[in-house]
């Protein structure tokens, strides 16, 4: 078979002998955390410091409920109710609001920062002048502290979110439910944390007797 013959039967060029040029965009996967490196990262804050008590709290949020970065600085002080543990987004991606379930474990840590924050407002994560908490100032934060807790991975805040989303599906294989708490606007985007989880291929490939 000559070459011209197997580059057709390929679709690499067409009837006419000109090349078809394909560009396609590789699909990485997400970055997430295995649990050893989410716990590392939340332990790199200083307690003893209002700031430490404040990035506790925004991992722990993040790790754990899987919001946005921009809905971490945009958060009110009215949206965050411990005593009834929710937490309402407004006005999220699309413009839609959401509700959220606060865990009883998150509480304690959401409480530790409220109490000590400036009063009066108008974000609840906020610098110890009370002015708002800069995107900027959270991404060089995660890697700072990712750095520190030897993390060879390149982190961001949205690293935060997509380990949660993909342990939330682990966990409970309720995707319909996960595009909610993510505020989703389409399933289909949701649906990357299916293959970020690896559940049937962890569970097929753990079953394989090997051939040789």
């Amino acid at each position: 078979m000559g070459l011209v013959k197997i580059i057709k039967d390929e679709n690499i060029i067409n009837n006419k002998g000109v090349f078809k040029m394909k560009f396609s965009r590789r699909k990485k996967l997400p970055v997430i955390l295995e649990p050893g490196e989410a716990e590392r990262l939340i332990k790199q804050p200083n307690k003893r410091y209002p700031t430490g008590k404040r990035n506790i709290a925004i991992m722990k949020v993040m790790l754990n409920m899987g919001l946005r970065v921009s809905e971490i600085t945009n958060l009110k002080p009215g949206s965050v109710n411990l005593t009834s543990q929710r937490l309402r987004i407004i006005d999220g991606k699309g413009g839609v609001d959401r509700d959220l379930i606060i865990p009883s474990a998150l509480v304690d840590h959401i409480k530790a920062w409220k109490d000590i924050k400036p009063k009066n407002t108008e974000y609840f994560f906020t610098t110890l002048k009370g002015g708002k908490v800069s995107v900027r100032y959270l991404v060089d934060m995660i890697k700072r502290y990712g750095r520190r807790a030897k993390i060879e991975k390149i982190i961001s805040p949205h690293t935060l979110r997509h380990t949660f989303a993909t342990e939330y599906y682990k966990q409970t294989k309720d995707i319909e439910t996960l595009r909610r708490i993510l505020g989703h606007a389409d399933i289909s985007t949701t649906q990357i944390y299916i293959t970020l989880a690896n559940i049937d291929v962890e569970a097929g490939m753990n079953g394989f007797k090997i051939i040789a």
